[in-house]
């Protein structure tokens, strides 16, 4: 079956973000799986042991998931299945082996730090920096941000340099397919950038990709991608939008991760993310 993987660490931005969760598995028909990971405590052996330390609090969070899940369960009639796990460990290699072992579609997570520029570098980091490493789709839900159907996406690409690097646009057509919504595809160019003819003739193969898929093109002209992107959802009726995560150069890199950061601090619908 196939199934929401929703992070939890019991404040308010993990269950806000299993809140929507419940919206979009209730809508998929997906059922949801809540895990909480616990990093190794570094304790000194001479007053406490390691691993009665490790499985007391593995035994007490599965406990806290247990009744999260029946609490679940009781609010809401619509909700399927509802899985739960406690471990110890590395967050990001936890997550990869679930996706891995459970036939994980999607995960869910918040994002804190709005508010302040410490919150916004120290806080909130998870969910942006694992956009970057996991292999499935992403979403990152603002504080607050309460579920509603999904029926228009954003989709920010960019130009290639070939139409081969084009893996983005099979998983975009698979997601709007499953959420059954209106695809908005936003090109960002700088300023005063005319488009060239191999620009032009890759615009011809996306729209021919997209040629079954309910969708409608815009060309965004501003020096700043975030800015540009942040500013269609301002002037449109936008429930989510999609950025893609490349593998790129270093350089490139600290760019696209700065890109993404702040369209995700910033973004007042949630951001889902995929790696190509």
């Amino acid at each position: 079956m196939n199934s929401i993987l929703v992070p939890i660490d019991f404040s308010e931005t993990s269950e806000n973000a299993l809140n929507y969760a419940v919206g979009l598995a209730n809508y998929l028909s997906f059922k949801i799986i809540l895990l909480h990971v616990d990093s190794i405590p570094l304790v000194n052996n001479e007053f406490q042991d390691l691993s009665y330390v490790i499985s007391k609090s593995k035994e007490d969070n599965l406990e806290l998931l247990k009744n999260k899940a029946k609490q679940l369960k009781k609010d809401d009639f619509l909700i399927g299945d509802v899985d739960y796990f406690a471990e110890s460990g590395d967050l990001k290699s936890t997550i990869e082996v679930f996706i891995s072992e459970k036939n994980v579609d999607f995960v869910v997570m918040g994002i804190t730090g709005h508010d302040t520029m410490l919150g916004k570098f120290l806080l909130g980091s998870n969910a942006v920096s694992l956009s970057r490493e996991i292999s499935v789709p992403l979403f990152i839900i603002p504080k607050n941000y309460k579920y509603k159907k999904i029926q228009s996406i954003a989709y920010a690409s960019k130009y290639y340099t070939s139409s081969n690097g084009h893996e983005g646009l099979l998983k975009i057509k698979y997601i709007n397919a499953i959420l059954g919504s209106l695809l908005y595809v936003l090109h960002v160019i700088p300023n005063n950038h005319f488009i060239d003819e191999a620009e032009s003739n890759l615009d011809t193969f996306v729209e021919h990709k997209l040629d079954q898929t309910n969708h409608k093109t815009f060309i965004l002209t501003n020096d700043n991608v975030s800015k540009a992107i942040l500013d269609f959802i301002d002037g449109h009726n936008v429930d989510i939008v999609v950025l893609e995560q490349k593998d790129y150069s270093f350089f490139d890199n600290l760019f696209h991760i700065s890109a993404t950061k702040e369209v995700a601090f910033n973004s007042p619908i949630p951001i889902l993310t995929f790696h190509v």
